[in-house]
């Protein structure tokens, strides 16, 4: 179906290779491709329309992760070398994290790579570059950036995460202000969540599978923070109940 200037949709729309998704009056974005009378399609996906920008762009519905510089990724350290380390990224792609941007000044006589981080850690990295030739390179040295201690890994489908995220961070900073857990989201497709009631973060996990699932829906972000909103008030309701309750007893 063609997205024409002006027209508002009121369905996400999945779409395949070559059909067309737009008029002229667009840029083409991610998995979008222009030709003689419009814009089309690349990928079997889901159709997003930048109106303030006019740009369209397909998200492919599912696919591997393909990293990209500034990427934020969880990885798990699957090799240590004598001056780096190797990180499968949940991608077809094994990256590479030099010892130097890890602050590690190496030598290889003296210093052991196990130290910092060893096979079957998890990190929190950025993309420093990735060219298809080389190994994606990464860097632990930032905020927020290294090994991630506790938590559970999540694996979603890595064209989901940008809705776990949300437009402008929307979702994610709705759950860190309202779930009773810590996420660290990796746009390869991990997330990672911590927490130290099993309850919270069973529930945490469960609320990233309906994101993960409901991800080509309008209207997920208030349906989520619904969600969240009633069980935070029950629960709250419950604890003043019984508190008030154990008030009555001391005064009996």
């Amino acid at each position: 179906m063609k997205l024409s200037e002006g027209q508002t949709t009121q369905a996400r729309e999945v779409v395949v290779p070559g059909e067309k998704v737009a008029d002229q009056g667009f840029k083409p974005g991610e998995g979008v491709y222009r030709d003689a009378d419009g814009l089309y399609s690349s990928l079997l996906g889901v159709v997003e329309r930048d109106e303030a920008r006019s740009v369209v762009r397909v998200r492919a519905l599912r696919g591997q992760y393909i990293p990209h510089p500034e990427d934020i990724i969880i990885g798990k350290v699957i090799e240590v070398g004598l001056t780096d380390w190797e990180v499968d990224i949940n991608s077809p792609y094994m990256a590479k994290l030099d010892a130097r941007d890890a602050g590690v000044e190496v030598d290889p006589i003296t210093v052991d790579l196990r130290r910092y981080f060893d096979v079957g850690d998890y990190l929190a990295a950025k993309v420093v570059a990735f060219d298809r030739v080389t190994p994606p390179s990464l860097t632990v040295m930032g905020k927020g950036l290294g090994k991630i201690r506790g938590g559970i890994i999540v694996s979603v489908i890595p064209s989901r995460v940008p809705r776990i995220i949300g437009k402008k961070g929307s979702m994610i900073s709705m759950l860190d202000k309202m779930l009773k857990v810590h996420l660290v989201v990796g746009q390869n497709g991990y997330v990672v969540v911590q927490g130290s009631d099993p309850d919270e973060v069973a529930f945490a996990v469960s609320i990233i599978r309906k994101i993960e699932a409901e991800a080509y829906t309008y209207g997920l972000t208030d349906r989520i923070k619904e969600i969240l909103t009633k069980r935070y008030e029950n629960q709250n309701g419950k604890d003043s109940t019984g508190v008030a309750s154990q008030r009555r007893r001391c005064k009996e």
